[in-house]
């Protein structure tokens, strides 16, 4: 019996070494996000100081923070790096909806804050996808009782490994029929406050101080779907003229975003436009944004924040492609670097 177990000692030791390998496997990779995590909560920065003079300037490029050459192009002819580079960002379980830490490491390396848009495509969940049939529907009632903790919290821990500030734009322009979380999808507004404050829960049980949540509706505030002063730090908005694509009329900024102001200023908090373009038809474009960068100081100081949403081909309208761009539009380049020198943007 001895001389039995002693040459079947190497057998047994290597079949229980096979019979252990998913476990030891999965606890190494726990023990080793833990300690991420941890290392990344002993390292980490918060907060954003929204009372430093000048207001924040960023931007939406589609090809950003993928590649930066015509950033740093842009960027040159201002004189000028963007405080903030924007992104957008869906749910589910690819690759491409996971937490892009390498996207914000190289947007901190150019001495940006990100922004993300954080879209709760539901429908990108394996679970959801059902052959032949399109569900776009996003039901809010399903992130707030937990049904997708397991991404949410993953992405939370991600962001204390990241350790840096940045803005987190979830579900924005939930008053918008355009999006699948909605209240024109099924969502009452008491829906997406229960998520939203789930989700803003996560965050903060795993320790992430570094994220700046973003309430960000269409238009003017919608008070049924504010999620309350502790679960927010920003009020986001959009300020688009679309000219000659929408009924052929010409709105200047004050006539969109006083409104809009007026209606934020009651939540006590730091105003960012998320979102802003003019369309190149129907008016002068440059006199459009000298007006805006006019009066925004005087009227509007408690805008914090600015960034240009610089696509060239927006669909926003059905069956027309907006461009959005200010690139090669020399005389608002120009008037952005005066600005610059006066001081409206912040350093």
């Amino acid at each position: 019996m001895k001389k039995f177990f002693s040459r079947s000692f190497p057998i047994i030791y290597i079949v229980l070494l096979f019979l252990l390998i998913p476990q030891f496997d999965n606890a190494f990779t726990y023990t080793l996000s833990y300690l991420r995590v941890e290392m990344g909560k002993l390292a980490l920065n918060t907060g954003l100081q929204s009372k430093e003079a000048g207001i924040f300037l960023g931007i939406y490029k589609p090809e950003v923070p993928y590649s930066l050459y015509r950033l740093d192009s842009l960027e040159q002819s201002l004189n000028k790096k963007f405080n903030i580079l924007s992104f957008y960002q869906t749910w589910g379980e690819r690759d491409e909806d996971a937490f892009p830490i390498d996207m914000m490491r190289e947007t901190d390396r150019h001495g940006a804050i990100a922004m993300i848009t954080w879209e709760p495509w539901l429908s990108e969940f394996k679970k959801n996808k059902k052959t032949g049939v399109g569900n776009t529907k996003t039901d809010l009632r399903t992130i707030a009782r937990g049904e997708y903790d397991n991404y949410v919290r993953e992405w939370a821990r991600e962001a204390v490994v990241y350790g840096k500030p940045f803005f987190l734009r979830f579900a924005h322009e939930m008053n918008n029929i355009q999006y699948p979380w909605s209240d024109a999808a099924g969502n009452l507004p008491k829906d997406f406050v229960d998520a939203w404050r789930h989700v803003h829960k996560i965050f903060r049980e795993e320790g992430a101080k570094n994220v700046i949540f973003v309430w960000s509706p269409k238009g003017t505030m919608p008070d049924e779907f504010y999620p309350g002063g502790e679960y927010v730090d920003w009020i986001g908005t959009g300020v688009f003229n679309y000219g000659s694509y929408s009924e052929g009329v010409w709105h200047s900024f004050e006539f969109i975003y006083e409104p809009i102001y007026r209606s934020a200023l009651r939540y006590e908090k730091p105003i960012m436009i998320a979102e802003i373009g003019c369309s190149p038809l129907g008016g002068n474009q440059t006199q459009w944004y000298a007006d805006a960068f006019r009066i925004l100081p005087k009227s509007y100081s408690e805008t914090k924040a600015i960034v240009f949403f610089n696509n060239p081909a927006d669909f926003t309208l059905a069956g027309s492609a907006i461009d959005w761009t200010i690139d090669n539009n020399s005389d608002i380049i120009k008037l952005l670097r005066e600005q610059i020198q006066f001081g409206l943007f912040h350093q």
